[in-house]
């Protein structure tokens, strides 16, 4: 188990150690020097002691990473010793000094290696481009050091496989960055889900609606020169996947909406909201099948992601959805609601979001003299950053302390992000066969795939794509399954 780290392994605990009275005045005294060489050549690394401090390493410091390390500091268990991004510049004058002394003394580099290869970093917080999540997770298990990633897991099923079996065998803490787990009202949304509250749910829905201006994020500027002063290492940000000509929407936030990088809003907000409904209905489920339609329609930029989507999964005793409309976030009713997942019982709905959450009877169970019975809970405070990344933090933490239980080990990631990547990659079968199959699926054009549809089966035993068109099966197996390109490589040593 990744909470008991060495023990069982002939390893000692530090808790273990502390208690033979021994090692207790110099692990004291090593513990409060900047150098930390002595400290950790007495104890296990991957074991810390409750009042330890949690050196950490932080991995891509765009705006969710910084964000992660505004989380590690005002935590108060963690001190950042390395930031590591490939914009040297803007982690050490933008980055550093929002934090102060927090940060002072944090050494900045551009290789995450440097980061992994540093003894005294007990915890790497990742929070790279998406199709970066995968090498620094397995360098850093491989290293022994707890692991903090952002959703989703992986960009592709293949790496999702390899990054859980890396966790599994070297026995690290590892927690998911989708932190609505830790959210109290969400909690309370799961329990009377699974309680039987509104009975017997057939049917999930979830969605993420946006008010984007048709011109997206444009064509993108592609004068590599104008970025040299940045930090850019196109190269580099490209990593593994098929390099492509510079163009800055490939760069930074909006990478997401580039297949090559990370499957749009399936897999940024479809991993908060699915994750929610897998967790109420189960976290090992897996779909029985898969259906798709969607396409590039409006927006006028150089996205390849879909601008509006609709994913349906057969489970074997409900139905699970995701919608994205990029350009129009009015309901019917001429609400915006932005985002939510509803659950569908025989005796009611309840509809939860980082707004709230409310229940609703169905007709048969409401009063004789009103239409609605509703049922309203409040986040615990509106603040969304505390009701959320406060308590998924603080589990981290004890986590790696005291061996308690994760909100999001990465059974449960890996497992949402499966499912996001089924949605992803069978829209990606479908709008290349009816586009007259351009692509094979091992690698992405340069322009949007068309408008497309596919329904494929999943089989859970081979972890593929089967029945439907044979040609869509093959494709979306080999988008979910495609190989590591420019040396890089999901086998140890990684790289040539």
């Amino acid at each position: 188990m990744a909470e008991k780290m060495d023990e069982g392994k002939g390893g000692l605990s530090r808790r273990d150690f502390i208690a033979a009275a021994a090692g207790v005045t110099v692990a004291a005294s090593a513990a409060k020097r900047a150098d930390a060489s002595v400290y950790k050549s007495i104890l296990p690394s991957t074991v810390l002691g409750a009042n330890e401090i949690i050196r950490t390493g932080h991995i891509g410091l765009g705006g969710m990473g910084t964000a992660d390390l505004k989380f590690a500091v005002t935590n108060g268990s963690f001190q950042p010793i390395m930031l590591c991004d490939l914009r040297i510049p803007h982690v050490e004058k933008r980055v550093k000094p929002m934090f102060r002394e927090k940060t002072a003394d944090a050494v900045v580099v551009d290789d995450f290696r440097k980061v992994i290869d540093n003894k005294d970093v007990d915890a790497v917080v990742i929070a790279t481009p998406d199709h970066w999540h995968c090498l620094p997770t397995l360098y850093a298990a491989e290293a022994k050091k707890a692991i903090y990633c952002e959703k989703p897991l992986s960009t592709t099923i293949a790496e999702a496989h390899a990054m859980l079996k890396a966790v599994k065998e070297n026995g690290v803490v590892f927690q998911g960055g989708n932190m609505q787990r830790s959210g109290q009202h969400f909690r309370k949304a799961v329990e009377l889900i699974q309680s039987g509250h509104i009975g017997k749910v057939a049917r999930v829905e979830t969605f993420s609606l946006d008010n984007a201006p048709i011109t997206g994020i444009g064509m993108g500027e592609t004068d590599a020169a104008k970025y040299a002063d940045k930090g850019l290492n196109w190269d580099m940000h490209q990593g593994w996947v098929e390099h492509k000509p510079f163009n800055v929407n490939r760069w930074v936030y909006n990478f997401r909406w580039y297949l090559d990088y990370s499957g749009g809003k399936i897999t940024d907000w479809g991993a908060h909201l699915m994750d929610i409904a897998m967790m109420a209905m189960g976290d090992t489920l897996q779909p029985k099948s898969v259906s798709t339609v969607g396409g590039k329609y409006l927006m006028q930029d150089s996205r390849t992601t879909p601008d509006t989507l609709e994913v349906l999964y057969r489970f074997d005793d409900f139905i699970l959805s995701f919608t994205n409309r990029v350009w129009n976030p009015l309901t019917f009713d001429g609400q915006q609601p932005d985002h939510g997942i509803v659950f569908y019982g025989e005796r009611g709905i309840l509809r939860v979001s980082r707004l709230g959450l409310d229940i609703y009877a169905s007709p048969q169970n409401q009063s004789a003299d009103k239409k609605t019975v509703s049922e309203r809970i409040e986040p615990e405070t509106p603040d969304q950053e505390a009701a959320l990344n406060v308590p998924h933090w603080k589990n981290f933490v004890d986590a790696i302390k005291t061996g308690a239980k994760l909100d999001s080990p990465i059974d449960v990631l890996f497992n949402t992000t499966r499912i996001c990547h089924i949605g992803s990659c069978a829209y990606v079968a479908g709008a290349s066969f009816a586009s007259g199959a351009k692509f094979d699926g091992t690698s992405m054009p340069d322009e949007a795939p068309a408008h497309g549809q596919a329904t494929l089966d999943w089989d859970a035993e081979t972890q593929k794509f089967a029945g439907g068109n044979a040609e869509a099966v093959k494709i979306a197996n080999n988008w979910a399954y495609r190989e590591y390109q420019n040396g890089w490589s999901l086998k140890a040593p990684h790289h040539a």
